[in-house]
C-alpha cells in the first residue's frame, strides 16, 4: 500500500474512534457542532479514499 494510502486510512481510522468517542459522550465534544454523524461521515470519505489510491496504483495485472 502507498504512503498515502496509508496515512489516509490511519486518519480515517481515527475519525471513526473520535465518532465513536462523541456517541459514547466520553469526552465533552470538541465542538458542538461536530456531531457523530460528522465525524463518521468523514472516515467512510478518508476509508474510501484510502481504497481507491491502494488499487490506483496499478499494482494489480
Amino acid at each position: 500500500m502507498g504512503t498515502i494510502a496509508a496515512i489516509t486510512g490511519a486518519i480515517g481510522g481515527l475519525c471513526a474512534a473520535i465518532g465513536i468517542i462523541t456517541i459514547m459522550e466520553v469526552i465533552p465534544p470538541i465542538a458542538p457542532q461536530l456531531v457523530w454523524s460528522f465525524w463518521f461521515g468523514l472516515a467512510v470519505i478518508l476509508l474510501l479514499g484510502t481504497i481507491a489510491m491502494a488499487i490506483g496504483r496499478g499494482g494489480y495485472d
